[in-house]
């Protein structure tokens, strides 16, 4: 019962790391735990990820699905605040490309709704929401699609 608390009856809390290739009575000595020949024993040897050793692999077996749509290269939408801050008789999409509000390339573009009223606006070539259309009829303006 009398054990005294000395350095050498605690045990270690750190495992010191097994030294490779320091001859064979070390255990891992010579290969230092490669092996012989092939990808893993050489330096830098790894195979890639995805590899599955010539088997096609699970990311080229799996069909490939979705798509980018082309129509939304060509569309945009803009908000009513916006158009509405123009100060214009008549709005329509080249005068939205001549002050640089969308891209030149854009050939249909949607009014949304961002505001509770507007002034009285008149829009030509434009699309827009029902609820938009609603706000610019109440007002007094026009809307031609």
């Amino acid at each position: 019962m009398r054990e005294k608390l000395s350095l050498n009856t605690v045990a270690k809390t750190n495992k010191t790391r097994k030294r490779i290739g320091r001859g064979p009575g070390s255990g891992s000595g010579k290969t230092s735990g490669r092996g012989h020949k092939g990808l893993g024993s050489r330096s830098g040897g790894k195979v890639r990820a995805g590899f599955e050793g010539g088997q096609m692999p699970l990311q080229k077996r799996v069909p490939k699905y979705g798509f980018s749509s082309r129509v939304n290269r060509f569309t945009e939408e803009i908000r009513l605040s916006t158009v509405s801050g123009l100060e214009v008789e008549e709005i329509s999409l080249d005068l939205l490309k001549e002050k640089d509000l969308i891209k030149n390339s854009t050939k249909i573009v949607k009014i949304i709704k961002d505001i509770e009223s507007c002034p009285k606006l008149n829009i030509k070539g434009l699309k827009a929401t029902s609820s938009v259309k609603k706000l610019i009829t109440e007002a007094g303006g026009t809307l031609e699609e």
